[in-house]
C-alpha cells in the first residue's frame, strides 16, 4: 500500500477535529454547506462526523428517532470539546440537521455551561422552483455577511477564486478515482473508495489533490477485481463498514447514492461565473441532497446508474425517515427492469450473502 493510500485512510478514520495554530476551525454538517466561502473567509472547514460512541449528553436532549452520526455530532458540540470551533454551519437540506441546529439553540438558551460553537443555520432549500432559487441565493449572500462577521474581515474576489480553484481541482481528483469503479471490471472496491473520497472532508484540499492523484496511480497498476457489481441506495454510508460486508461475499460496491462516496464531487464550479451565484448554484443543483424536490431530480442519478450494474442494495437504518418513502417507487422501476436488488434494515451478513449467491448464479 503506497504512502498516499495509508494517508488518506488515515485520515478518513480519524476524522480529527482539533484547533490549528493560527487558523480558525469552522465545523460543518454535510456536504451542502459551501466550503470554498468558508475557505476564502480565512477559517479551516472541516466536517464533523465522530466515530461511534456512547451519547450520554445527546440522550438527555435527543429521541431515539436522530440517526447516530447526528448524535455523536450533538453530543461533540454540547460536551465542551468542541469550545476551540469560531462556529458550526449547518444546512437545512436535510430534516435532523435542521433539527440539529434547533436543539442546539435550546441548549444555548438553556445555558449549558459548557461553551457551544455558534450555530448558523445555511437556510438551503432544494425545492425545484424559482422562489426557492431566489431564496437560496439570498441565503448565501447572508452566509457570506455572517463569515465575514465571525472572520472580521471582507472576502475578497481572489480569495474566492482561490478556493474555487482548489475545490475544483480535488473534485477532479474524485472523478479521477471513480473512474477505477467503473466498467466491468473495477479496479477499486468501496471499502478503499469511501477511505479515499471521504478523506477530503476532514482536510485542506490543497493537500488533498496531491495524495489522491499519487493513490490513482497505484490503483491503476492493481489487477481487475472479480465479483458481482453493487449499488447502494439508502443511508448514507459514512463509514466503509457496511461496503466491507458486502465484499466479504465477494462482489464489489461500485457506487452509493449519496454524498460520501460516488456523489461527493460532482460537477466542478463555474470559475468565469458571479462566485456567489456559482457557488450557490453548485451546492443548490449538484450536491446530493436527501430533500430534492421533485422526486425526478432525485432519482435522475440513481436510474442512470441502476442500469450499470449487477444489483442494488436499499440500506434503511431503523431511524430513516427519508428514504423509506422513495423505497417503493424505486422498487418498482427495478422489478420492471429485471434489475435484482435487496432491502436491508441492518447488516444482516446471511441476507447479503444468499443475495450476492444468487448474482454469482
Amino acid at each position: 500500500m503506497s504512502s498516499a493510500i495509508s494517508t488518506l485512510t488515515k485520515i478518513y478514520e480519524e476524522r480529527a477535529v482539533q484547533p490549528k495554530t493560527g487558523v480558525p476551525v469552522v465545523g460543518v454538517t454535510s456536504n451542502t454547506v459551501p466550503w470554498e466561502l468558508l475557505r476564502a473567509a480565512g477559517f479551516d472547514p472541516v466536517l464533523l462526523s465522530p466515530r461511534r460512541r456512547h451519547t450520554t449528553l445527546a440522550d438527555r436532549y435527543m429521541e431515539d428517532v436522530f440517526s447516530a452520526r447526528i448524535k455523536a455530532v450533538f453530543n461533540f458540540l454540547i460536551s465542551g470539546e468542541a469550545a476551540f470551533l469560531s462556529a458550526v454551519v449547518i444546512p437545512r437540506t436535510s430534516e435532523q440537521e435542521h433539527k440539529l441546529y434547533l436543539y442546539l439553540r435550546e441548549v444555548v438558551r438553556q445555558g449549558n455551561p459548557e461553551r457551544v460553537p455558534e450555530p448558523i443555520l445555511y437556510n438551503l432549500l432544494h425545492a425545484r422552483s424559482a422562489e426557492a432559487e431566489a431564496y437560496g441565493l439570498e441565503r448565501t449572500h447572508d452566509l457570506k455577511g455572517t463569515l465575514e462577521r465571525l472572520s472580521g474581515r471582507s472576502i475578497e474576489p481572489d480569495a474566492l477564486s482561490a478556493a474555487i480553484a482548489e475545490g475544483n481541482a480535488a473534485r477532479q481528483a474524485i472523478r479521477e478515482l471513480l473512474q477505477q469503479r467503473e466498467g466491468p471490471a473495477p479496479r477499486l472496491s468501496g471499502r478503499d473508495a469511501l477511505a479515499l473520497i471521504g478523506a477530503w472532508y476532514f482536510m485542506d484540499r490543497s493537500e488533498y489533490t496531491p495524495l489522491a492523484r499519487e493513490a490513482l496511480q497505484e490503483i491503476q497498476t492493481r489487477p481487475p477485481l472479480a465479483g458481482p457489481r453493487i449499488l447502494i441506495k439508502g443511508s448514507p454510508q459514512d463509514a466503509s463498514d457496511f461496503c466491507a460486508a458486502i465484499e466479504a461475499h465477494g462482489a464489489i460496491v461500485v457506487a452509493e447514492d449519496d454524498w460520501w462516496g460516488s456523489r461527493a464531487a460532482g460537477q466542478d464550479i463555474d470559475p468565469r461565473s458571479d462566485p456567489i451565484r456559482a457557488i450557490f448554484e453548485k451546492y443548490y443543483f449538484d450536491a446530493p441532497s436527501p430533500r430534492v424536490f421533485p422526486s425526478e431530480i432525485a432519482d435522475a442519478w440513481f436510474l442512470r446508474k441502476a442500469s450499470e450494474v449487477d444489483g442494488v442494495i436499499f440500506y434503511l437504518r431503523q431511524e430513516d425517515d427519508v428514504i423509506g418513502w422513495d423505497y417503493p417507487r424505486l422498487r418498482d422501476y427495478l422489478d420492471q427492469r429485471a434489475i435484482p436488488h435487496l432491502m436491508l434494515r441492518d447488516e444482516d451478513s446471511d441476507e447479503i450473502g444468499a443475495f450476492i449467491e444468487r448474482l454469482h448464479g
